[in-house]
C-alpha cells in the first residue's frame, strides 16, 4: 500500500490525477465567481476586461497545467520515490508554473492600458492562487490519505508467509503461503500458478509477465529452473534425466506434471535440493 518512503501508491495512481486536474481548476473558478474576494478580484479585473472571462482563462490555464503535471506524476510512478515533503513540494510547484503563465496572461491583457508588468503581476499571483488553492488540495491530499487507508483495512493483514499475487492494476488477485506454492509457468500474456489448498491441487490464471513477478518469486524462495517456470525446492523430490536427455523435476505431489530444468538453471537448483 506504501512505497519505501511511507507515502501512499493511492497518490500515484491514474484516478487521483484525475481528481486533482479537474477538481483543483473548478474550484478556482467557482470559489471566484461565487465568493468574489474583494483584493484578487480587483486585481483579475485590471479595469480592462470581463472578470469572468479572466477568471475562465486562468481556469483552463491551470487545467492545462496540471494535466502535464499529473500525467508527468502518472508516467513516472515507478521511478519516483517522494517523501510527503518532496510530493508538497511537487504540488507547490504546481501553483509556481500556473502563477507564472498567469502573470504573463495578466501583463499581455493590459498592454497598452493601465499596464501590469510581469513581474509586478508574478507576486501577485503568486500569494493570490496559493491564498484560494491551499484548501483544495489539502482536501483532495487527505482524502487521497483516508481512501489508501480505508483500502488497507479492507486488503487481508499483512502476513509474510503470503505471497500476493496482483494483476497490472495492482489489484490483490491471490494470496497463497509461500510453502503451498508448487510453480508457476509463463503462458504468453498470463502466468500459471499452480499451488496446493488442502489436499487439492489449484491453478490460478494472473494477466501478468514472469520478468514482473520474477523479483517476488525469488523473495519467496522459488528458484527458476527455465526460461518459462519457477518451482518450489521444497517440492522437489528429484532432478531425472528421460531418456533423451532432457532433465525434468518431479514433485512431491500426485497429479502434478514433471517440471523441465534447463542446463543453465540445472546446478542452482539442485544446489537447493
Amino acid at each position: 500500500m506504501q512505497n519505501n518512503t511511507g507515502i501512499p501508491k493511492a497518490f500515484f495512481r491514474f484516478p487521483a490525477q484525475i481528481v486533482h486536474f479537474v477538481g483543483l481548476p473548478v474550484f478556482f473558478l467557482l470559489f471566484l465567481l461565487v465568493f468574489r474576494p474583494a483584493g484578487i478580484i480587483e486585481f483579475l479585473d485590471a479595469g480592462v476586461m470581463v472578470l469572468e472571462f479572466n477568471v475562465t482563462i486562468l481556469s483552463t490555464i491551470l487545467l492545462l497545467i496540471l494535466v502535464g503535471t499529473r500525467l508527468t506524476f502518472f508516467f513516472l510512478r515507478k521511478k519516483m520515490d517522494p517523501t510527503y515533503l518532496s510530493y508538497a513540494a511537487w504540488c507547490i510547484l504546481e501553483v509556481f508554473f500556473f502563477a507564472c503563465f498567469g502573470a504573463m496572461y495578466m501583463a499581455l491583457i493590459t498592454i497598452g492600458r493601465e499596464q501590469y508588468s510581469f513581474f509586478y503581476a508574478l507576486p501577485r499571483c503568486l500569494i493570490d492562487f496559493f491564498g484560494v488553492l491551499v484548501l483544495p488540495y489539502l482536501l483532495i491530499e487527505m482524502g487521497t490519505i483516508i481512501y489508501a487507508y480505508r483500502r488497507e483495512k479492507l486488503e487481508p493483514a499483512a502476513d509474510d508467509n503470503l505471497v500476493r499475487f496482483k494483476d497490472a492494476n495492482q489489484k490483490l488477485k491471490l494470496a497463497v503461503a509461500a510453502s503451498s506454492l508448487l510453480y508457476v509457468e509463463a503462458n504468453e500474456n498470463y502466468v500459471n500458478i499452480v499451488y496446493l489448498d488442502g489436499e487439492s491441487v489449484k491453478k490460478y490464471q494472473l494477466r501478468s509477465s514472469m520478468k514482473r513477478l520474477e523479483e517476488m518469486l525469488h523473495k519467496q524462495g522459488l528458484q527458476r529452473c527455465q526460461r518459462a517456470f519457477f518451482v518450489n525446492p521444497s517440492h522437489v523430490t528429484v532432478l531425472r534425466k528421460d531418456s533423451a536427455g532432457f532433465v525434468f523435476a518431479d514433485l512431491d505431489t500426485p497429479g502434478t506434471p514433471p517440471i523441465p530444468v534447463s542446463k543453465t538453471y540445472y546446478d542452482s537448483l539442485s544446489a537447493l535440493l
